[in-house]
């Protein structure tokens, strides 16, 4: 063995290198027999999903890349993995919303070769690994488990979450902080924001805006499953109640306004019963909590006005966008940090659509957004359209970050698959009044008249 070939030999088994080798290793042989189980049990690798994205924190992931310099979060890895096992499905078309979605990935892969082309990989990364593995999997998923049967995993778990939330705030212990790692992700998501003083709750999401608006988006979801009435307004209440504790204003109203939306619009899924019941939750926990949000919002005076008042100078950089491609704006300062403008972060993911692939990409995202408006207010939205919707004013006012991301765009995923879908007799029926759903004597003399005519 020469010098040279035993000095690389001696660095593969050295400590780090090897410790890196066994993981890699363990993880490779999870992944193949996650992937032989799962792959015959559809709704399984659906319900994995949504624990993870529930309760596996976003700094749970692996570093890719020649340099580990790209990040894949266990909830994007699980999606990729899900959508593999769920592979192939029957009665797929494609639909505008597909046409839209492969329009966008068009405008990030232009955008490697104009200008700023190393700030674009960077985005279109975050394209492929949050917003295309997120809309792929949505689809795929409603494809091949009945969605119904999704909404109401999503809203067993949210209720969960909700219930961890009222623990968190309450009991003043986070569980998933304690969960380290030695990576940025935990540094930058892994400690607890305050508002006027007090601990806002962001259960596994790193953040209490992320938590708020996942909470706003399986409220739709929650109330299309096929759990009872008062089963699915008991966990509606627990996702209102935690969506208030994360002291987000755009959670809550992104929350308020995805029940309302529901109650109004909601296709075939609502009675008029319902619609009492739920307006009644929403009076209740708009009286029970108010003086708390009141008084945190009134403590935190100047922080909550800027806040807004920032949001607001983002108008700017609309100036400095271009049809395809980062924004001219857009540096990268010595440590690596890319600002637009003298701005670092980006509260609106609308607005930052724009400055990281170009205006045409923001064009479209406002098409189909107001496609889906359309649908809602024509009563053709199914619940995971209406989900998306509702989160409209989130998308004007912050960015899509940690698990949030991937579940908004799993919804829209969702939301084109089912667009396409006749409604089922579970959801025709789901609120239906009993006597409705009575069966009905068959005539059994006309039936014997058909039988003899046709022995004859």
């Amino acid at each position: 063995m020469t010098p040279a070939v035993h000095a690389i030999a001696a660095s593969a088994l050295s400590g780090p290198a090897l410790d890196r080798t066994l993981v890699s290793v363990a993880g490779l042989a999870v992944a193949v027999t996650a992937f032989l189980v799962l792959r015959r049990m559809p709704r399984t690798a659906v319900g994995v999903w949504i624990a993870v994205l529930c309760f596996v924190p976003i700094w749970i992931g692996l570093g890719i890349g020649f340099n580990g310099n790209y990040y894949l979060p266990a909830v994007t890895a699980m999606a990729l993995l899900a959508t593999v096992a769920l592979l192939p499905v029957r009665g797929y078309r494609f639909g505008m919303m597909d046409g839209l979605v492969a329009l966008l990935v068009v405008f990030a892969l232009a955008s490697l070769i104009t200008e700023n082309a190393g700030i674009a990989l960077g985005f279109a990364f975050s394209l492929f690994t949050y917003f295309i593995a997120g809309y792929v999997f949505g689809r795929v998923a409603s494809l091949r488990v009945d969605p119904t049967w999704i909404y109401g995993a999503v809203g067993i778990a949210f209720t969960v979450v909700s219930v961890l939330t009222l623990i968190e705030f309450f009991g003043h212990w986070n569980p998933f902080v304690e969960i380290r790692a030695s990576n940025s992700m935990y540094t930058i998501w892994g400690t607890i924001q305050e508002r006027g003083g007090v601990a806002r709750a962001e259960g596994a999401f790193g953040h209490s805006i992320a938590l708020g608006s996942s909470l706003a988006i399986a409220i739709p979801l929650t109330l299309a499953a096929r759990f009872p009435l008062l089963v699915r307004a008991a966990m509606v209440l627990l996702m209102l109640s935690a969506t208030v504790l994360t002291f987000s204003r755009i959670g809550m109203i992104g929350a308020l306004l995805g029940l309302l939306l529901s109650i109004l619009f909601m296709r075939d899924a609502i009675s008029r019963r319902a619609r009492i019941v739920l307006t009644t939750a929403i009076v209740a926990v708009a009286a029970l909590l108010f003086p708390l949000v009141t008084t945190v919002f009134d403590d935190a005076g100047a922080e909550a006005t800027g806040s807004a008042d920032y949001r607001g100078d983002l108008l700017s950089l609309i100036g400095s966008m271009n049809p395809v491609g980062v924004a001219d704006s857009a540096r990268r300062d010595s440590t690596g940090q890319v600002y637009f403008g003298n701005f670092r972060s980006i509260d609106s993911q609308l607005i930052l659509t724009g400055l990281s692939s170009g205006f045409l990409a923001l064009l479209l995202v406002v098409v189909a957004l107001a496609i889906g408006i359309v649908l809602v207010v024509t009563r053709r939205a199914t619940p995971a359209t209406i989900a998306v919707v509702a989160q409209i004013p989130a998308l004007a006012t912050v960015a899509l970050i940690t698990q949030y991301s991937i579940f908004l765009w799993v919804a829209v995923g969702i939301a084109a698959t089912t667009q396409h879908l006749t409604p089922t007799a579970a959801e025709a029926t789901l609120l239906a009044p009993r006597h409705r759903l009575r069966p009905v004597a068959e005539p059994v003399a006309e039936t014997a008249r058909l039988r003899e005519r046709s022995a004859r």
